[in-house]
């Protein structure tokens, strides 16, 4: 299958040039480090708990996960920086 191809069916999101791969990847990565990080490692969780489990189950978790983190501090941060941005939290 082509990149072009897996990018038409949805599989992925992006299709850069091979020269470009390092580069774009290490961009994302730093998009990534910049995301709170309890935020991320519950939506991993909730991205692999999706692939071994039934839509209901993955959406409860997604619901969980969702609850719980709007009580954080990352939360509030996040809200706050939205705010200062004029974006609504």
């Amino acid at each position: 299958m082509t990149a072009q191809r897996a990018y038409q069916l949805g599989i992925v999101n992006k299709v850069v040039p091979a020269e470009m791969t390092v580069v774009v990847a290490k961009r994302i990565a730093r998009q990534l480090a910049d995301k709170p990080p309890l935020a991320l490692r519950m939506a991993k969780e909730a991205v692999l708990k999706a692939f071994e489990s039934p839509l209901s189950e993955g959406l409860a978790m997604e619901r969980k996960s969702f609850y719980f983190l709007f009580s954080t501090e990352d939360q509030k941060k996040a809200c706050m920086h939205s705010w200062k941005s004029e974006k609504a939290c």
